[in-house]
């Protein structure tokens, strides 16, 4: 713009600043515009991308068993898949018919008996100075528990049949990816520039090893947990002990938060007994997970997959808010994948620091 003056002619940029002003708005709104249409579609997409995580996992979980098959045996990827399968199949079908109609006998009972539980410990809690007021403030956070987090098994977890389906999608994907999982790592690193993909496949095969040993760690630990506490429930005289027991090996899985989930129903039944008993049977899930936690898990991982208690729940309830009851569950082996992704492609590459990676031993 050229503007007149009195002692002659000023120029002033004006119009071009103000064009360059309203480019840079318009480049930052577009990308907030983008940012937030993306955070959308991973919000509506949170249930299938989880299902493909746990598809991801079992993958990592099968492969392990396959490279053992193959380290052993002369044969094939393909036929040490299958022999790892058929082997997993001939487990959980033995596994099935030992304790099977033990558990079909047993957990109708469960169900019947734990809102029994519940009533006596309410009634016994307005009993005690306060209690009204207690069970008034915890009813909003339970009420939340089974509206919001529950709620969220919906998608492909919302029925019968839809579990089914996401869990015969799951198989089936774990099962594509293990048969030849070089494929897929490939097709991915594709999309990269050539001179980071070494460098992605070398985090990638972190990765996997890490969770192969965390998964191992967790399947021990199950093992352990489920047969010690059905066992220990058995002496103590706790009814429906096996049911419980397998609850709490099940419930195992999932670090820190699963053990306290799997005592309530523990507690419940032995409170329908006695106090006592009640007071027995927390002493011994205390117990056998001071042995898990101290002896038992350090033994097999090494200590080298181990994440800090704390961080550990508070993934575990960011988990749950953002996809309830399967956030929960894969919460810690997502954490476990993001850990290794930023201590090699952050702490070694960016910052150029040294860093025992999670999984090293």
């Amino acid at each position: 713009m050229v503007v007149a003056c009195g002692r002659g002619v000023l120029i002033v940029g004006i119009s071009d600043q103000s064009r360059s002003f309203a480019q840079r708005v318009l480049i930052a709104a577009g990308l907030i515009a983008l940012v937030a249409l993306f955070i959308y579609f991973l919000g509506q997409l949170i249930d299938v991308l989880l299902l493909a995580f746990a598809g991801v996992l079992i993958a990592v979980a099968i492969d392990g068993l396959t490279r053992l098959v193959m380290r052993y045996l002369p044969l094939s990827r393909a036929w040490a898949l299958l022999s790892a399968l058929a082997g997993i199949l001939l487990l959980i079908g033995g596994f099935g018919a030992l304790i099977g109609p033990q558990i079909a006998e047993q957990l109708p009972q469960l169900v019947r008996q734990l809102p029994e539980a519940v009533r006596e410990v309410t009634q016994a809690l307005r009993q005690l100075p306060g209690g009204e007021n207690l069970l008034r403030e915890a009813e909003q956070p339970a009420q939340f528990l089974n509206e919001e987090m529950l709620a969220r098994l919906g998608g492909v977890f919302s029925s019968v049949a839809g579990a089914f389906a996401g869990l015969l999608i799951m198989a089936l994907f774990a099962i594509y990816i293990a048969l030849n999982p070089k494929t897929y790592v490939e097709q991915v690193l594709r999309l990269l520039p050539k001179q980071r993909r070494t460098r992605v496949a070398e985090v990638a095969a972190a990765q996997g090893q890490t969770l192969r040993l965390w998964l191992l760690s967790r399947l021990v630990s199950m093992v352990f947990v489920g047969a010690a506490t059905a066992i220990g429930l058995s002496v103590l005289g706790v009814p429906l002990a096996l049911t419980l027991g397998l609850i709490s090996g099940v419930l195992t899985f999932i670090p820190y938060l699963g053990p306290i989930l799997a005592a309530i129903p523990t507690v419940l039944v032995a409170l329908l007994v006695s106090p006592q008993l009640a007071m027995y049977a927390a002493l011994l899930y205390f117990a056998v997970e001071a042995v898990e936690s101290n002896l038992l898990y350090p033994l097999i991982a090494k200590g080298v997959v181990h994440l800090p208690p704390a961080y550990t729940l508070i993934i575990q309830l960011a988990g749950g808010a953002v996809a309830g009851l399967p956030g929960i569950i894969l919460a810690t082996p997502l954490a476990v994948v993001a850990v290794v992704a930023v201590q090699m492609l952050y702490i070694q590459d960016v910052l150029g620091e040294d860093v025992e990676v999670l999984g090293e031993s």
